[in-house]
């Protein structure tokens, strides 16, 4: 009993420790699952000191450019943390810049890299593959955190798994940052700006580099003797390195990135293999723009003017072959992440660059004709050739008026010769119809039938089959004879009578049946004559 008595409280204990580990097990895995998320720190660019008070801009980085490539920095999953520092450049008098009274270019960066620098050592002991920090930099913010990256080699490789960059718009990207092609000009005392010191591209810590194509800051051209394409980047400085985050509480009305681009645009964009490189531990993605820079001014001149439908089909005929002679700054076959200051001649083949220019040409004149045409180009279509006209008799009278038939049984029955068309005009329409009708009617023979004489013996009669000539002038062109006398019946009265007696003589003829429709021919041949009389 005793041993009994002991066994049951030893047991209720084993129960109790095990629940309770079980327990915590549960609790743990649940606040793991809370606590799984990431943490970005946001160093803005220049003109914006506090990025934390700026509506949508911290928003725009993860959505736009930090979540795509991070997914565990997704909100609400994702702390939003913006670094603050000066984000001046003296003395250049822009808004927000700072101008005389704001902080230098190596001032206000090397305040960046220390708030930058604290943030990160409170955020990486607890950093993980799982909870990862995502350090993001725009701008001014691209060279404070290309600088802070070059000092992370040192880190274990556990802890460079928990870490990433992203940069945008960044002034030392190795080929195409401002700062970098101006390497050779080291420090400058007065201005206090260093040059040089291209992102590193060896740490081991994964780094998305993005620019959209033409930035004077990320972008800039390799030779700088290309004066359109310096043009063009000093208008891509003032277009479109100020749009990467919009729309935001500093962008101007209905901004959106490169002015051009929607969300869902700019995502398919930077996803799109087609745009992005790979160089060491870095993925550069250069976004190509839809309107070159340089001819902004002269669309907004359009807009402003309400002159657009002129200016713009200029604009689209001369853009493609701007863009030919602009790319001749370039070297594209250069890896982005290849330090590349400032050369001096470009060396092009004069073939490639011929053929290219007049492919640019051809597409200039399609854009300018779809402009003006509204959207549908019209290219230069072949005469089309009317359809012939009927060359038989039988062909010409199908598809002009109808040919009266006759009833008689159509064994032997022959056609009328078919009548030149007369020129000169009749009163009446209705007299040609009579006259075809009898002529018609004399004409048709039926087996074992004479067909009766139908020859006018009355001189005053004009032959209605002949040829007729012009009336003279002064009379009526429907009469022959002219008009008829009182108490003399015209000829054409007569004609009507004489018409009316064929249509009456086949009746006495058993064996010939005329048709009721030739009847009112006959009674209809009088109108005219009335009339004329």
């Amino acid at each position: 009993m005793r041993t009994f008595g002991r066994t049951i409280p030893a047991a209720a204990a084993v129960m109790l420790t095990v629940l309770s580990t079980v327990l915590l097990g549960v609790v743990s895995m649940v606040t793991a699952a809370f606590t799984l998320a990431a943490t970005a720190l946001i160093v803005p660019g220049t003109g914006t000191p506090n990025a934390n008070i700026v509506a949508g801009y911290r928003e725009n980085a993860d959505n736009y450019y930090i979540a795509p490539f991070n997914p565990l920095c997704t909100q609400p999953t994702c702390t939003l943390k913006g670094i603050n520092y000066p984000a001046q450049f003296w003395p250049i008098p822009l808004p927000g810049w700072g101008g005389l009274s704001g902080a230098k270019w190596n001032d206000s960066t090397g305040q960046g890299i220390q708030a930058l620098d604290t943030a990160l050592q409170l955020a990486l002991p607890t950093a993980t593959p799982q909870n990862p920090v995502i350090i993001f930099g725009y701008s001014q913010g691209g060279n404070i955190v290309s600088r802070e990256k070059s000092t992370l080699g040192g880190l274990t490789q556990a802890q460079k798994d928990a870490l990433a960059f992203v940069m945008i718009g960044n002034t030392n990207r190795p080929n195409g940052g401002l700062f970098e092609r101006l390497a050779l000009l080291g420090t400058v005392p007065i201005w206090d700006v260093t040059f040089g010191l291209p992102a590193p591209t060896n740490t081991g810590i994964k780094t998305t580099d993005i620019a959209f194509e033409y930035d004077g800051v990320a972008d800039f051209p390799l030779y700088p003797i290309n004066l359109l394409a310096d043009l063009n980047a000093i208008a891509g400085f003032w277009y479109v390195h100020g749009t990467y985050l919009a729309p935001n509480a500093n962008s101007d009305v209905g901004e959106i990135p490169d002015l051009e681009y929607t969300a869902p645009e700019l995502n398919a964009a930077l996803t799109d293999p087609k745009n992005q490189t790979v160089y060491g531990d870095t993925t550069y993605i250069t976004i190509p723009t839809k309107t070159l820079p340089i001819v902004r001014p002269f669309l907004e001149f359009g807009g402003f003017t309400h002159t657009s439908f002129i200016i713009k089909p200029i604009v689209d005929l001369v853009s493609p072959v701007l863009r030919v002679l602009i790319d001749t700054g370039y070297d594209r076959s250069l890896s982005p992440g290849v330090p590349a200051p400032f050369r001096l001649i470009p060396l092009l083949n004069p073939i490639t660059l011929t053929v290219d220019l007049i492919n640019a040409a051809g597409q200039g004149v399609k854009a300018a004709i779809s402009d003006i045409t509204g959207g549908k180009v019209q290219l230069p279509i072949a005469a089309t050739t009317p359809a012939p006209t009927p060359t038989t008799v039988a062909a010409r009278n199908t598809s002009s008026t109808p040919t009266a038939v006759s009833a008689t049984p159509t064994g032997d029955t022959k056609l009328a010769p078919a009548t030149a068309p007369k020129l000169s005009t009749t009163s009446d329409p209705k007299d040609t119809d009579t006259k075809a009708t009898d002529t018609k009617t004399s004409d048709t023979k039926t087996p074992d039938t004479k067909t009766p004489d139908t020859k006018v013996t009355d001189p005053k009669t004009t032959d209605t089959t002949g040829p007729k000539q012009d009336p003279k002038p002064g009379t009526d062109p429907t009469s022959d004879q002219g008009p008829a006398k009182d108490g003399q019946t015209s000829a054409t009265d007569k004609g009507g009578e004489k018409a009316g007696d064929k249509t009456k003589k086949p009746k006495k003829d058993k064996k010939v049946k005329t048709p009721k429709a030739v009847k009112p021919a006959a009674e209809k041949a009088d109108k005219p004559a009335k009339a004329a009389a």
